[in-house]
């Protein structure tokens, strides 16, 4: 997860809802360049930094079309300009969606090269074998524009997740791979719950909300 860091309140020009149809492209992009950093997303690769941001919006571009396909619950924060930040989760028994949902990040494959798409690949796989088995709201991604950081956004996404998590009477659930993150994420009512330690050699922490 790619959180902005501390937070004040969501400003109000601020909306949060579904994905509209022409919105993808701006979603994608995103996540693409909030996970640019990333210590897991950074192992998998490209190795350079251009190649791997060029790749990774076409990453996430499957990655959305993928969970659109299988269910997911794809919300953007707008501004006036457009989105802002989004986040990808799923609702209890949408989780996981098939492997061969790959078929979608073909895009990347092509663009990263095979040993990424390999290195991705089998930390997917650590991360479904370490996933936790009860009823819940699962939080895949959550990504911030970084020209809209400190404005509230990500803090927003969450407040409306939470809030269907809650009405659903479930706990929310989510991996980060970034230690910073663990602060952020326990402000908003999280616990670490686990560790997973990643192929690619980072580690991964649990984070677990119960329902209010």
């Amino acid at each position: 997860m790619a959180p902005e860091g501390p937070l004040a309140t969501a400003p109000a020009a601020v909306e949060v809802g579904p994905i509209a149809g022409g919105e993808h492209r701006a979603a994608a992009r995103i996540l693409g360049d909030a996970f640019l950093n990333d210590p897991v997303w950074t192992a998998i690769g490209p190795r350079n930094r251009t190649h791997r941001r060029f790749a990774n919006r076409f990453s996430f571009a499957g990655i959305l079309a993928g969970s659109r396909r299988n269910g997911g619950r794809i919300t953007v924060a707008r501004d006036g300009d457009g989105p802002v930040g989004v986040s990808v989760a799923f609702e209890p028994g949408r989780w996981p969606i098939p492997e061969g949902s790959i078929v979608y990040e073909l895009g990347w494959l092509l663009v990263a090269g095979p040993l990424p798409a390999a290195r991705g690949l089998r930390n997917d796989r650590a991360m479904r074998a370490e996933h936790v088995d009860h009823p819940h709201m699962y939080l895949w991604f959550i990504a911030v524009d970084p020209a809209s950081h400190g404005q509230g956004v990500g803090r927003a996404l969450l407040a409306d997740l939470h809030a269907t998590a809650d009405e659903l009477a479930v706990p929310t659930f989510l991996e980060t791979g970034t230690r910073s993150n663990l602060a952020f994420y326990e402000r908003q009512g999280y616990a670490t719950v686990g560790e997973i330690e990643m192929p690619t050699g980072q580690r991964m922490w649990k984070m677990e909300r119960p329902a209010s």
